[in-house]
C-alpha cells in the first residue's frame, strides 16, 4: 500500500449511504467502520498523518451525507428551470434566446435566416440567464438550496453540518523504519532461520567489558559443540555513510566478539569508510534495492556457516 510506493495517499470516497469511505484501507480490513477506526488508531500513533481533503455536507436532521444540491427558481421555488443564452447575429445585429437562433441543430439568424457557423466571427454569444417554466419568469441566477435523499429536509447553507473529510499520509521516520523491517531485514531474519540460527527477539549481545550492545539482529547456533554468533547492524545514509557509521559499528563489535559481523550499508560506504571497514575485518553489504541486498547477505552467510 503506502509503503510500497503503489499509493502515496489514502483518498477517502463520499459513499452516500455508508458516508466516508477508505477503500484502500477496507481491502485489507473488508470493513468500511473497521477500516476507519484503524485509521484513527494509526493516527494517533502518529504513523499516518491526516491531511485534509474537503469538506462534507450532513443534513441537520437525519445524519445522513445523501444530501443533493438542488437549483430552484426565486419567484415561485420550483426545481424546473431551464438555462438559456443570449445570441447575437453580428452582422444584422439581431440578438434573442438561442432557442430561437437553433434550428434542426444549426444555428440561423431568426431575422434574416442566414446561416451562422462560427461562434465569435458570425455570431457571439450575449449573456445567460434562467427561464422558470413553471411561471415563466425571468432571473439572472437561481437560488439553490440542499435536499436530503433519505429524510426528505429542505436546508439552507447555514442549517447544514459541515464536517472536515481528510485524506492520510505515511509518515516519513515510520515509512523509513517498515521499510527496514519489512522490506530488507525480514527477509534475511527467514534466511537465518533457515541456516539455523536462533535469533535473540531484544537484539541485544553481551560484550566482554559486561556491556550489553544492540544490534538490528543477532542470531546464533551451536553445530558440533562449536557455537556461532553473528550480530548485523543497517545503515542508512541519503549518500555514502561515511567512517563514523563504521567506527560505531565496530565498537560495540570489539567488545562482543561475534564469530561474524556484517554491516549492510545503504546505499554504500565512502572509500574511506569502505577502506575501514575493511582494516576492522568487518563484511560489508552494499546496495539499495532489497533483492540485491538479500543476495549478498546469502553469499555471506554461506561463508560464514
Amino acid at each position: 500500500m503506502l509503503s510500497d510506493k503503489t499509493i502515496d495517499e489514502l483518498v477517502p470516497e463520499i459513499h452516500q449511504t455508508l458516508g466516508v469511505r477508505y477503500p484502500k484501507m477496507e481491502e485489507i480490513v473488508e470493513d468500511h467502520q473497521k477500516a476507519q477506526a484503524l485509521l484513527d488508531q494509526l493516527a494517533k500513533a502518529e504513523i499516518l498523518h491526516p491531511r485534509f481533503y474537503e469538506k462534507s455536507i450532513m443534513c441537520p436532521q437525519c445524519g445522513s451525507r445523501n444530501v443533493a444540491f438542488k437549483y430552484h427558481c426565486p419567484h415561485c421555488g420550483s426545481y424546473e428551470i431551464e438555462k438559456r443564452e443570449l445570441y447575437e447575429h453580428i452582422e444584422c445585429g439581431t440578438m434573442d434566446s438561442d432557442e430561437h437562433f437553433i434550428r434542426d441543430g444549426k444555428v440561423f439568424c431568426p431575422r434574416c435566416s442566414k446561416p451562422l457557423e462560427k461562434v465569435g466571427v458570425d455570431y457571439r454569444k450575449a449573456g445567460t440567464w434562467f427561464r422558470c417554466r413553471n411561471c415563466d419568469k425571468r432571473f439572472d441566477a437561481p437560488e439553490g438550496r440542499h435536499h436530503c435523499r433519505e429524510c426528505g429536509l429542505k436546508f439552507g447553507i447555514k442549517e447544514s453540518v459541515l464536517t472536515d473529510v481528510y485524506s492520510y499520509v505515511l509518515d516519513k521516520t515510520a515509512e523509513a523504519e517498515f521499510s527496514r523491517e519489512s522490506l530488507f531485514l525480514a527477509p534475511i531474519k527467514e534466511m537465518m532461520k533457515e541456516a539455523g540460527y536462533q535469533l535473540d527477539s531484544s537484539n541485544m549481545a553481551p560484550g566482554v567489558s559486561g556491556t550489553f550492545h544492540l544490534f538490528d539482529l543477532v542470531g546464533s547456533k551451536t553445530k558440533a559443540d562449536q557455537r556461532t554468533v553473528l550480530t548485523i547492524d543497517m545503515v542508512v545514509c541519503d549518500k555514502a555513510c561515511g567512517e563514523e557509521q563504521v567506527i560505531s559499528v565496530f565498537a560495540k563489535t570489539f567488545d562482543v566478539a561475534p564469530t561474524g559481523s556484517i554491516v549492510i550499508a545503504i546505499p554504500g560506504l565512502s572509500d574511506k569508510a569502505r577502506r575501514l571497514a575493511e582494516l576492522y575485518k568487518l563484511k560489508v553489504i552494499e546496495g539499495e534495492k532489497p533483492e540485491e541486498i538479500v543476495q549478498r547477505f546469502h553469499r555471506i552467510l554461506t561463508s560464514i556457516t
